[in-house]
C-alpha cells in the first residue's frame, strides 16, 4: 500500500502542469485575443491598401470612431452592472437636436446646459425604471429608444437643424498637433478616465460587484439601485459628449443620425469580451472592439467594395461575438 501511495504521489504532478497550461492559454486568449485580431486587421489592411496608413486616412478613422467609442464606453458601464443601455443611438439624435435648437435660440452656453440636463434626466429615468424589477433594462431602454426617436422627429419635424453657433462645431471639427482630431483626443482621455474609474475607485469596483452578484453586493452594503442609476447616468452623459461631436462633424443635427448605432455599441462591448450577465468588461478591450468595427467600414471604403457589405460583415462579427460570449458563459 505505501508503494501505491507513492506511485500516486509521483503521478499527480504530471497532469497538473498541462491543465494549468491549457487554462492559462485560454485565459490569455480571452483577455488579449481581441488585440491579436485587431493587429491582423491592421496588417491586412496595410497590405491591401497603400493609403490605409497615410496620416489623412488615420485621422479620418480616428474621427469616425470617436462617436461610437464614447457611446460604447457608456454601454460598457451599464453592461458591467448586468444591464444594457439601448437608448444611446437615439440619444445621439435627441441630444444633437436639443443642442442645435438651443444654440439657435439662446447661444452655445445654453445649448450645452440644455444638452447636459436632457442627458442627465433621461439617464436617471432609464436607471430608475431598470431597477424596478429583475432584468428590465432591455425592455425599458428598447421602449425608451423608440420614444426618444419619436420625440426627436417631432421636435425637428424630421428635418436637419442648421445654423447654430460655430463654437458648437469645435469638438467635432477641430484638429490639434498637425491633424489629430480633437474628437479622437477626447475619446482617448475619456477612455483613460473611465478605465481609472472602473479599476481604481470604490464606485467603479462596486459596479462590478453589482453585476457579478447583486444579492451578495446588497448584503455587503452596496446600494445596488444607486449604482445601476449611476451607470445609466454616466452612459447618457457620454452620449451627450458623442452627440456634441457628431453635430460638429457634419455641422448639423440630423434627426436620425444615431439610428442603429446602439447595436454597434453593444457589439463593440461584446467583441471586447464583456459579458451580458454582468461583472466583467475592460475599457481597453472595448476600445479594441470599436477599432475593429471602424476598420471594417474604413477598409471596405478603401478597397472600393460595395458599402452595403459593411452591414453584413459588422452583423456577422457581432453575432460571432455574442455566440462566443454565450459559449464562454456556459463553460463557466
Amino acid at each position: 500500500m505505501p508503494q501505491q501511495t507513492n506511485a500516486f504521489k509521483g503521478a499527480a504532478p504530471v497532469a497538473r502542469p498541462r491543465v494549468a497550461s491549457k487554462m492559462s492559454v485560454a485565459k490569455l486568449w480571452s483577455r488579449y485575443g481581441i488585440f491579436f485580431i485587431l493587429a491582423v486587421f491592421v496588417v491586412g489592411l496595410s497590405i491591401a491598401s497603400p493609403t490605409f496608413l497615410t496620416p489623412l486616412n488615420l485621422a479620418n478613422l480616428g474621427g469616425q470612431i470617436s462617436v461610437l467609442g464614447l457611446i460604447s464606453l457608456g454601454v460598457l458601464l451599464t453592461v458591467v452592472t448586468g444591464n444594457v443601455d439601448l437608448t444611446v443611438g437615439a440619444m445621439l439624435s435627441l441630444l444633437g437636436a436639443v443642442i442645435a435648437m438651443a444654440g439657435l435660440a439662446s447661444g452655445a452656453f445654453a445649448a450645452i446646459l440644455a444638452g447636459l440636463v436632457t442627458a442627465a434626466a433621461v439617464g436617471l429615468f432609464n436607471g430608475y425604471l431598470s431597477t424596478r424589477g429583475r432584468n428590465l433594462s432591455v425592455i425599458v431602454t428598447l421602449a425608451m429608444m423608440t420614444a426618444i426617436q419619436g420625440i426627436t422627429l417631432l421636435m425637428t419635424d424630421g428635418s436637419p437643424v442648421y445654423g447654430f453657433p460655430d463654437s458648437l462645431n469645435w469638438l467635432g471639427a477641430a484638429d490639434v498637433l498637425g491633424g489629430v482630431p480633437v474628437s479622437f483626443v477626447a475619446l482617448v482621455v475619456v477612455a483613460l478616465v473611465v478605465g481609472w474609474f472602473l479599476s481604481s475607485t470604490v464606485w467603479g469596483r462596486e459596479l462590478f460587484a453589482v453585476g457579478g452578484n447583486p444579492e451578495a453586493a446588497r448584503l455587503a452594503g452596496i446600494p445596488v439601485a444607486r449604482r445601476v442609476k449611476l451607470a445609466f447616468l454616466l452612459s447618457s452623459l457620454l452620449a451627450f459628449l458623442a452627440g456634441l461631436i457628431l453635430i460638429g462633424r457634419v455641422a448639423s443635427a440630423q434627426p436620425t443620425a444615431g439610428l442603429g448605432m446602439e447595436l454597434n455599441a453593444v457589439g463593440a462591448v461584446l467583441i471586447g469580451g464583456a459579458s451580458l450577465n454582468g461583472g466583467s468588461g475592460r475599457v481597453a478591450n472595448t476600445m479594441a472592439g470599436v477599432a475593429i468595427l471602424g476598420l471594417i467600414t474604413n477598409g471596405i471604403n478603401l478597397l472600393n467594395i460595395n458599402g452595403f457589405f459593411a452591414f453584413v460583415v459588422t452583423g456577422a462579427v457581432i453575432l460571432i461575438a455574442i455566440l462566443l460570449n454565450q459559449w464562454e458563459g456556459g463553460r463557466r
